[in-house]
């Protein structure tokens, strides 16, 4: 089976509470239809929170955690099918469907 791995952070305001300009992070909300729509393609989906696995994450998975190196984890969610890092900072629910059907087409 096919497998997504979701590599994400909390949401957080590094400009105070309630600003939108410089989010950095997922809700809980967002990750959860972002699994539930991954889910609908058929595949397993595993989460991966990055600051409570960090280190573990760059072992496992080494292609992630060079992304999470060099940009931090304004880069998130960062998408992978099977280990292989297919999308950095997808913006929607859309446009990750696309991104992963794509690649499960291939």
């Amino acid at each position: 089976m096919n497998v997504v791995r979701i590599f994400t952070a909390p949401l957080q305001f590094p400009c105070g509470p309630g600003t939108t300009c410089c989010s950095i992070g997922q809700s809980e909300e967002t990750i959860k239809a972002l699994v539930s729509a991954m889910e609908g393609l058929g595949v397993s989906v595993k989460v991966h929170n990055v600051e409570e696995d960090g280190g573990e994450l760059f072992t496992r998975f080494p292609s992630a955690g060079e992304m999470l190196k060099e940009y931090g984890p304004a880069i998130t969610p960062i998408l992978s099918l099977n280990d292989e890092v297919v999308a950095m900072g997808v913006s929607t629910e859309e446009v990750a469907l696309a991104v992963i059907s794509e690649k499960l087409r291939q």
